[in-house]
């Protein structure tokens, strides 16, 4: 890929971010009910699909450091959206559950996920959309790997 196309492709997806997540083109983002944070959003839907999630595996799944993850739970914490409970497997360890209120908020969340991806695919022929999801599906699992792979 040229740096041309790469540059190209930069501004588009900085324009997609801009109309769907910064000025909430298709709502505001959670439905207005938590200020757009890409970290906090990926913890409530990491802590949203589980029982509970120790801040090591946020860390490690995020591939940020787990102070900046305590910091982020304090903060969800804080707005009452997550708890802390004793890891009942080592009770040195914490889990991170959601509320009901963070119950609430993820599923706003989601809701407006999927207002954005219909959006990005209306802007698509019928015949385009598969193609579309394929390519995103195979982006998305390239730039999960890690770098060691």
């Amino acid at each position: 890929m040229t740096d041309r196309s790469s540059e190209e492709l930069a501004r588009h997806i900085s324009t997609i971010i801009k109309n769907l997540l910064v000025t909430g083109r298709q709502g505001a983002p959670a439905e207005g009910l938590l200020a757009f944070n890409p970290l906090y959003f990926q913890i409530l839907r990491m802590v949203g699909g589980s029982e509970g999630t120790r801040p090591s595996v946020m860390a490690s799944d995020l591939a940020v450091p787990r102070t900046t993850i305590s910091a982020a739970v304090k903060a969800l914490q804080g707005k009452g959206l997550v708890t802390t409970t004793p890891d009942q497997t080592d009770g040195r360890a914490v889990v991170v559950s959601l509320t009901r209120q963070g119950e609430e908020v993820l599923a706003a969340i989601t809701r407006q996920d999927n207002r954005n991806a219909k959006a990005m695919l209306n802007a698509l022929s019928k015949q385009e959309r598969p193609g579309f999801v394929k390519a995103m599906k195979k982006i998305a699992a390239t730039v999960s790997e890690s770098p060691e792979s």
